[in-house]
């Protein structure tokens, strides 16, 4: 029970209070955790960043570049969706010498303008692509793995999708090392111009959050996760840049204009549509699954709470097991 994420305390009774935080809010707010008497490690401190604001495109380059590490002549798996992000990591890392492997998730039949933007930007870049095909009953299955695998409750559903597909994934494609855009809508994004209680910590306890669950994810199948827009360095950096840079990822984009990187015309889907979400609650109903934990849940209750109810109540299954 005691990972990377926590520190040590004495007992392991569950903190109802933040129980219901994590229903209202979807995580919790450092230092808490669902468990009393312990804690979550302290934040990572940022270093401190100097920003030219005539050459932050080079800058902004220059430390994902740093970030992606030594990869002259490696090869490496990209979590390719198609978009914006993935592509822009992956020419950056065939710039600096990688052989880039692209593995896109197909989701049954509910994102196909997703698989084919991804096909056809891989193309244009010259970037070998996999497809990686993940059912719903996978899909689902993969909330119960997860449950084991999290130090405290989290509902991420595009984290089940990624699950699924590591497990599906076969390492002789690119290795076990994987690249992911993950973190640039909220460090350079629209995503970074949201307000927050408490803006900076919130986001980075967040983004801690993020990058240990898919570590652990991707340990589960002898992999390994490479987040270059979650780099400390780039973290920091992000917080220097001027709001109107991160308005519709404006200092992104500048740079993939310099990078000659084929530009990105076509609309894609949210990876789990509500569709999906709907047939969760269908399938549980007002019981967690596997082993049933009573939840309060009325006609009319937003999906999300529904479903943060029925992570949690998987999540205190792993708890009580390990309180007998």
């Amino acid at each position: 029970m005691i990972g990377p994420y926590l520190n040590t305390g004495s007992g392991i009774e569950i903190n109802k209070d933040a129980a219901w935080d994590f229903i209202r809010e979807g995580y919790l707010p450092g230092p808490r955790t669902i468990l009393k008497g312990r804690t979550k490690l302290p934040q990572a401190q940022l270093p401190q960043i100097t920003v030219d604001a005539d050459d932050l495109p080079a800058q902004v380059q220059e430390t994902l570049l740093a970030a992606l590490g030594k990869v002259k002549g490696v090869h490496r798996a990209m979590m390719f969706s198609g978009g914006f992000d993935s592509m822009l990591i992956a020419c950056l890392a065939q710039q600096a010498g990688a052989r880039i492997s692209a593995v896109t998730v197909q989701f049954d039949e509910f994102n196909p303008l997703t698989v084919a933007g991804a096909v056809q930007f891989a193309q244009k870049a010259g970037i070998e692509h996999h497809i990686l095909n993940v059912h719903t009953v996978e899909f689902l299955s993969a909330f119960e793995a997860l449950a084991g695998l999290t130090d405290e409750p989290i509902l991420d559903l595009d984290l089940a999708i990624v699950y699924a597909a590591l497990k599906k994934y076969d390492h002789r494609i690119a290795g076990e090392t994987f690249i992911s855009g993950m973190g640039s809508d909220q460090w350079f994004g629209d995503g970074a111009l949201e307000t927050r209680q408490r803006g900076l910590e919130v986001n980075l306890d967040l983004a801690m959050l993020d990058e240990s669950v898919h570590q652990k994810v991707a340990q589960t199948h002898g992999c390994k996760f490479v987040f270059p827009f979650l780099s400390k360095p780039m973290l920091a950096l992000s917080q220097s840049v001027p709001i109107n840079m991160k308005k519709d990822k404006k200092l992104l984009r500048a740079l993939a204009v310099a990078n000659t990187i084929p530009p990105h015309g076509t609309r894609s889907e949210i990876q789990v549509p509500p569709l999906i979400r709907d047939l969760l609650i269908k399938i549980h109903g007002d019981r967690a699954w596997p082993s049933p934990v009573s939840i309060q849940s009325r006609r009319g209750d937003k999906v999300e709470e529904v479903l943060r109810q029925i992570v949690l109540g998987l999540w205190l299954e792993k708890a009580k097991g390990l309180m007998a």
